[in-house]
């Protein structure tokens, strides 16, 4: 279990994170864990922009918040401004398992002018939450392995935010 892995756990995070994209059910919740040199790892919630995107440019952004997530990134500046350091970006997939979609992959990388794939938020681990009939079952940790240029699972949790062997992604 990684460093990053074990302080979620310890802190008793999953759960708080679980509970902060319930309510976007069906659609897909948000938000991001920072972290204080002083006080630790904080779960900062925040609202999901697709569906308004959408609504105002369905052509320029096709898809809503049901199968899309586009965080609003004030609390994200926010804890920023105020020297801490982000960890993790979670969101979650309604009715579908926690997996790394081919949207979510292109969210957090960005090309090189060689066009290689780079992590757009470098360090920063991704945590997608399986959300079924509005309740949290479980989730998947990735983090950026830039030998294969793509995100592979680090950690996999249950409904209750307790780590679980995971035979594969």
């Amino acid at each position: 279990m990684s460093e990053l892995t074990g302080a979620l756990v310890e802190a008793g995070l999953l759960p708080l994170i679980y509970r902060a994209v319930e309510p976007a059910y069906p659609e897909e919740g948000c938000g991001f864990v920072f972290e204080d040199p002083e006080s630790g790892l904080e779960v900062l919630p925040t609202a999901n922009r697709a569906q308004r995107l959408h609504e105002i440019d369905p052509k320029r952004y096709p898809r809503g918040a049901r199968d899309w997530f586009e965080p609003d990134m004030k609390p994200w500046l926010r804890a920023e401004r105020a020297g801490k350091a982000p960890r993790v970006i979670f969101h979650s997939h309604p009715d579908v398992g926690a997996y790394f979609s081919d949207g979510d992959f292109e969210s957090a990388i960005v090309r090189d002018d060689a066009n290689a794939v780079q992590e757009r938020n470098p360090g920063v681990l991704h945590l997608v939450v399986s959300v079924r009939a509005g309740a949290a079952d479980g989730a998947r940790l990735f983090a950026f392995d830039p030998a294969a240029a793509t995100f592979t699972c680090v950690a996999e949790f249950d409904a209750s935010g307790t780590p679980v062997e995971s035979s594969g992604p």
